[in-house]
């Protein structure tokens, strides 16, 4: 967070000190604010009532605390503080209305052709954030949080290097987005990173953990990573950290990857692989049930029914990206790896995974390491770019000064 000398910087860290504490707690109580951020309980109690003159904070019946005891418990009341998230996908653009305690409203798709002119996917865009500002209503924005396909290069200006959309490299999309909406915060980061924040959220929630590292993977036709140490976003030099998809690995397969370069990671290793894969081969495997017009949601149902074509297939996928986990665990040994987007969600799957990964690393190495499943059908973009855009504002303060513009006249309206 940042640091202050002065008295009023410090009472402002302490507001959100509590309130980024009570943003990752559904109810608390007070002496539990107390324990965990460290503050006396004259300074809790002080800023709890100045939330509750603001309208942000109300009670909301019994807790159990910390140390086992019922007492009364208190909540945040900011529904009405929104985010208007966005995620730029291949082909479409996911828009919703979400709040800064993470209940989305409003979602929408808008879809595109791959070939599509620039021109024609800002105007897009500038539609679906302006329905969504529409529909916010009465809500305060916060600001505008938007999830683009990467590697996302950041010098001068973020620009995101798509090999099969190469028009969203043309502009400096956030740049384009302020122009579209003046006045409007607007902040954007590479989908992965977007979502890392959603899939750190929920591992705090059910393990109670806040330090770690954490490899978070989106796959589809390509896999992007992010890597979160103790809560905080690694994005390296140039904001690429995580790009596991175009590590080059020559398997010596004589295969022609999608950046024209052999064993490019994500040319083995993605969903779309299996498919390709499975549809190169049809003709080997006269009794499976794959046809030429399967999806990959059809390929994952016959894998778990033990069609052959479909085992061969994601098993040969399954353990490319063993090959190249192992890899990446020497490099950031991380305490859980978590798999998502349009990853098969299989429990055979991880198993045969695993096993793999035991090729290559020692049995408890991979014993010890938790490697789970998202929770989110199609990855938490828009959560995370919710998340993300939250985090930024309490860290640097902005967020009371946000509030204090805001409130009381808002709540009290609702």
């Amino acid at each position: 967070m940042k640091s202050v000398q002065n008295v009023g910087g410090i009472q402002k860290v302490n507001r959100c000190t509590v309130l980024k504490l009570m943003l990752e707690h559904e109810k608390i109580s007070r002496a539990d604010i107390a324990r965990f951020t460290g503050l006396n309980k004259a300074t809790v109690t002080n800023i709890i009532n100045e939330f509750s003159e603001m309208g942000i904070v109300a009670g909301c019946g019994q807790v159990i605390s910390a140390n086992g005891r019922k007492t009364a418990g208190l909540a945040l009341q900011l529904e009405n503080i929104v985010v208007v998230a966005v995620r730029i996908n291949r082909g479409s653009i996911d828009f919703g209305v979400c709040s800064v305690t993470g209940k989305i409203t409003n979602r929408m798709q808008l879809r595109f052709e791959m070939d599509e002119k620039i021109e024609g996917i800002l105007a897009l865009l500038q539609k679906g954030i302006a329905r969504m500002m529409e529909a916010a209503g009465e809500r305060k924005i916060l600001c505008i949080s938007i999830a683009i396909l990467g590697p996302l290069v950041q010098n001068q200006h973020k620009i995101a290097k798509v090999y099969d959309m190469p028009e969203l490299g043309k502009v400096d999309v956030q740049e384009e987005v302020m122009k579209m909406f003046p006045g409007m915060r607007v902040f954007l980061d590479h989908d992965a990173n977007m979502s890392t924040f959603a899939e750190w959220n929920n591992y705090k929630l059910e393990t109670g953990k806040k330090k770690g590292v954490m490899l978070n993977l989106d796959f589809g036709v390509g896999i992007g990573g992010g890597i979160m140490v103790d809560g905080k976003l690694f994005r390296g030099s140039n904001g690429i950290a995580g790009e596991i998809g175009h590590m080059g690995i020559d398997f010596h397969f004589n295969e022609i990857g999608p950046f024209r370069s052999k064993g490019i990671f994500e040319s083995y290793a993605s969903p779309w692989v299996i498919k390709r894969d499975a549809l190169n081969r049809l003709f080997e495997f006269p009794n499976s049930k794959i046809t030429e017009n399967s999806s990959l949601k059809e390929i994952y149902s016959l894998y778990e029914e033990g069609d052959e074509l479909a085992v061969w297939a994601v098993d040969r996928m399954c353990w490319f990206l063993a090959y190249g986990l192992s890899s990446l665990i020497y490099l950031i040994d991380p305490d859980v790896i978590v798999l998502g987007d349009e990853i098969i969600r299989s429990q055979s799957f991880l198993a045969k995974l695993k096993q793999n990964m035991k090729k290559f690393l020692s049995e408890e190495l991979v014993d010890a390491l938790d490697i789970r499943f998202s929770r989110f059908k199609h990855g938490g973009m828009l959560l995370g770019a919710t998340i993300m855009a939250v985090d930024h504002y309490v860290e640097s303060l902005e967020i009371m000064d946000f509030l204090k513009d805001n409130f009381p006249e808002n709540c009290k309206k609702s």
